[in-house]
């Protein structure tokens, strides 16, 4: 039996994030206010979004991991230009009461901008600098959207363009990011 369970965290996390945690069911589905906001941005732009496949390969990475009890279990839809993930934060990501850590919210720009790298070509790719601009605080509960887009390339150099936008569609954080593709 794991920790989590033998503590009571699984139940609390479960209530806490609206995300199953393993030994229940073993997935982390997106939570009831996330499948809201997917649907939301599927009709407004007219056509259903393509979840990106994780690479099983990578079961343990901190953001997107299936394997990772205290990961962040994103999930990523691609858009026409970039990909698009929804995060919902509960007490165990905050710093100062009811805020999300900016760390954290650094965690999720780096991850939708490189992910998505990731996920298109095939190969890891590594931030090499991250500009990264803290505008308004993300609220614990609340559920954000991580917008992560191609701003432009030269070779395997990229540049990225990350927004972390709250339900209100205010931005709450804004990332540039040269991301270098591995060969």
């Amino acid at each position: 039996m794991n920790k989590m369970k033998e503590n009571g965290m699984e139940k609390e996390l479960e209530q806490e994030t609206g995300k199953t945690a393993p030994g229940m069911g073993g997935r982390y589905p997106l939570n009831e206010t996330e499948q809201a906001l997917l649907k939301a941005t599927e009709e407004e732009l007219g056509h259903p979004l393509e979840e990106m496949a994780k690479n099983p390969g990578y079961n343990w990475c901190f953001a997107c991991g299936e394997d990772n009890p205290i990961g962040l279990h994103l999930h990523f839809f691609r858009l026409e230009d970039g990909c698009l993930a929804f995060f919902t934060p509960g007490k165990e990501h905050q710093s100062y009461n009811g805020r999300m850590h900016g760390g954290l919210i650094t965690v999720l720009l780096d991850e939708v901008m490189g992910n998505y790298l990731f996920m298109t070509e095939g190969k890891p790719a590594y931030t090499a600098r991250i500009d990264l601009r803290f505008r308004n605080p993300v609220e614990i509960g609340s559920t954000i959207r991580c917008i992560g887009r191609i701003a432009s390339r030269r070779g395997r150099l990229v540049m990225m363009e990350g927004k972390i936008l709250n339900p209100d569609g205010t931005v709450a954080a804004e990332a540039n990011a040269r991301m270098m593709i591995g060969e």
